[in-house]
């Protein structure tokens, strides 16, 4: 699918009348509100994954490492797939070994060498692929896009004060974000959000998704720091909530830009690794980019 999708946009220049035109007449079938079924799926699903994230997550070291690295070659699995189709053997296994060496290396503490190693991955993936340079570019993206969130979200966990109690609360942000905007979204409807980019988003969803983040930031800091600083785990809470969003509408535009619905069947009811992740790939980014900031200026 994602091949015949590929081609479909080359032939048309990626972002031609023509592939707008043809990309209408399915916009119905790709953004219809889920089954009965489907909502089932997604909530099993949520059941058995939440949980073991969150234990592992609990533990830390080795169990949380290998559950990221897991994800993360999925994740890298999904992507060339997508952009390059069923000939992206080779990059896939320069990404994946990219990851997993990023993985290993921020297991050991060594963070700068996981960046180096998850760039590194997306740059080999490039080389390797005997596809256009526009694919190439985009492989080479997986690195930053997908693989440096992940060693964010390790250096999280284990290299920052109270990074477990942080690392959950920003689990739980994130999901309450995704449903708060996905059930107010299914109840009040009205204007999209990005009729463009992603048909199915409503302004009443990302309101729920931001008041379900900032009442997740506020349960979850009180749970893991402490009462006194409400208003801050509200800020914090609603900011990751609305960049989760974002998250979503940008894989949103992604999965567009090449022509499918789900990028995988990976997890039942949610489609792939990817579909599931995508808030919280720029919810890491965010707020690690944030401590590092605050990290480098009290150094000054």
């Amino acid at each position: 699918m994602a091949a015949s999708a590929r081609s479909d946009a080359s032939a048309s220049g990626g972002a031609g009348a023509s592939e707008n035109a043809a990309g209408e007449s399915a916009a119905g079938a790709r953004d219809a509100p889920p089954t009965r079924d489907s909502l089932i799926l997604r909530v099993l699903s949520s059941l058995a994954l939440g949980p073991a994230a969150l234990i592992a997550c609990w533990f830390g070291g080795p169990a949380f490492a290998a559950l990221v690295a897991f994800l993360m070659v999925a994740m890298c699995f999904e992507w060339t797939r997508m952009v390059a189709g069923k000939t992206s053997g080779a990059a896939f296994v320069a990404l994946a070994g990219g990851a997993a060496g990023a993985a290993v290396a921020a297991g050991l503490g060594a963070y700068p060498a996981a960046y180096g190693l998850a760039t590194l991955g997306g740059l080999a993936a490039a080389l390797i692929a005997r596809e256009s340079r526009e694919t190439r570019n985009w492989l080479a993206l997986a690195g930053v896009y997908i693989c440096a969130p992940c060693v964010a979200l390790l250096w999280l966990r284990e290299g920052v004060e109270s990074g477990r109690g942080l690392t959950i609360l920003l689990f739980a942000v994130v999901w309450s974000a995704d449903t708060g905007a996905y059930f107010m979204g299914r109840l009040i409807g009205g204007p999209r959000l990005s009729p463009v980019l992603s048909p199915a988003k409503t302004w009443a969803g990302a309101v729920g998704g931001v008041i379900a983040g900032g009442a997740a930031g506020v349960i979850g800091g009180r749970l893991a720091y402490g009462a006194g600083d409400e208003a801050a785990y509200l800020a914090v809470g609603g900011a990751l909530g609305l960049i989760s969003i974002v998250g979503d509408i940008v894989e949103s535009a992604f999965k567009r830009r090449f022509g499918v619905k789900d990028i995988s069947g990976f997890i039942p009811g949610h489609g792939g690794a990817l579909d599931r992740l995508d808030g919280m790939i720029f919810a890491t980014a965010a707020i690690a980019l944030v401590l590092y900031g605050h990290i480098l200026l009290a150094r000054l």
